[in-house]
């Protein structure tokens, strides 16, 4: 490594990845005049055009960041969600959340960093970092001497694997539909179904985010690029109610992933490096919300090393603080949402659909409480 000629970029933070976390963090940075630059091992900001939710406590990052009204113009704001169980609507919650598409919070994210001259290096795929001596190696001999690493590189983390190569994921036994339609649709839809569950919600005027979770024994590829077959979903979803994918049909473009678990995260932190977003703590996707805790992350360390000078070291030690227990917490209501989704027991799903329906206080105080109501700015603001 030290053979190949060192770019000297020793007073930037170097972030890892244009996902959500590292395009939010950078313009956080970018805003306060911190060197910084990203490195993307695509040749551009993706394309990638799988739905996502952003729930009250990641709106407010983006009213923070002033990006809030460029999202929802291209955007819905969807104001109810509706459940159903068999044949039967169970109830309807009120809601706060923009649905979107992630390409569209992307290119809004690049769009303002780029107007601020941030600066990013496409076709940069990590080789190897050094965290003692700051110098980060990509394929093609191109090295970099930086002044801090930020891993902002997705649920498969070539950083995070530095740190914990001996630590495989396991995969969770679901299954993960997903395509985007052209439908209209004015509130998010949920069906709850015997070992399977269905969500669709708009994400523009005339869009529509699918999403189907199966049950399955089959050990299924991580990667939510992998194509699947109309017949295969038909067969996943033979014992739920076909209305609520009847827009689905053999031209529709489909996907199907895996979901995978890996150990709890002990650490958001590891000597010059620093983790974000899906790289940090890669959840189970069933309360919606892996973007949102991206965009916490990026705003809590971006305003942290803001706040306390550009000490880094100082602000990845509160940032660990800050974040770690709250990350812990939505994981395990993520998992315990994964088991309520899919209930299989007549009477534990007779338990939840009447809690659903006589208390839907209960039925969404975790979340609301725990989740939703969570605001990033108010920590930073009142820790000392």
């Amino acid at each position: 490594m030290h053979n190949i000629i060192v770019n000297n970029y020793s007073k930037h933070i170097a972030i890892i990845g244009a996902g959500i976390s590292g395009l939010a963090l950078g313009l956080i940075l970018k805003k306060a005049n911190i060197p910084v630059v990203i490195f993307e091992k695509s040749n551009d900001i993706s394309d990638y055009g799988a739905g996502i939710s952003i729930s009250s406590n990641g709106i407010k990052v983006l009213k923070y960041l002033n990006i809030y009204d460029e999202v929802i113009a291209f955007s819905k704001n969807p104001k109810e969600a509706v459940y159903f169980s068999g044949n039967k609507k169970i109830n309807n919650f009120i809601v706060d959340v923009i649905t979107t598409s992630r390409q569209t919070l992307y290119k809004v994210l690049y769009s303002n960093y780029k107007q601020l001259d941030g600066e990013i290096l496409f076709n940069h795929q990590l080789n190897d970092i050094d965290t003692n001596r700051l110098e980060i190696n990509f394929t093609g001999n191109k090295s970099y001497k930086v002044n801090h690493i930020v891993a902002c590189d997705g649920i498969k983390s070539s950083c995070r694997k530095k740190i914990d190569s001996n630590k495989d994921p396991l995969y969770s036994g679901y299954s993960v539909w997903r395509a985007i339609v052209d439908k209209k649709q004015e509130n998010i839809k949920t069906y709850l179904g015997t070992n399977h569950h269905i969500v669709s919600y708009p994400i523009t005027n005339s869009k529509v985010s699918f999403v189907a979770v199966v049950k399955t024994s089959g050990n299924y590829q991580e990667s939510w690029r992998t194509a699947g077959t109309y017949a295969e979903l038909r067969n996943d979803l033979c014992h739920s109610n076909h209305e609520f994918f009847s827009f689905i049909n053999e031209k529709t473009p489909l996907f199907k992933w895996g979901v995978y678990i890996r150990p709890p995260v002990k650490n958001l932190v590891y000597k010059n490096l620093t983790f974000l977003g899906d790289a940090a703590h890669p959840i189970v996707p069933f309360i919606g919300q892996g973007g949102c805790l991206a965009l916490e992350d990026a705003y809590v360390f971006g305003n942290l090393l803001i706040k306390y000078h550009s000490d880094i070291h100082k602000a990845q030690n509160l940032y660990e603080s800050l974040r770690l227990e709250r990350i812990k917490k939505i994981s395990n209501l993520s998992l315990r949402q994964g088991f309520l989704n899919h209930l299989s027991n007549p009477l534990l799903v007779f338990l939840r659909n009447f809690i659903m329906k006589f208390f839907p206080y209960f039925a969404m105080r975790s979340i609301k409480s725990n989740v939703w109501n969570y605001d990033p700015k108010h920590y930073i603001d009142n820790y000392e």
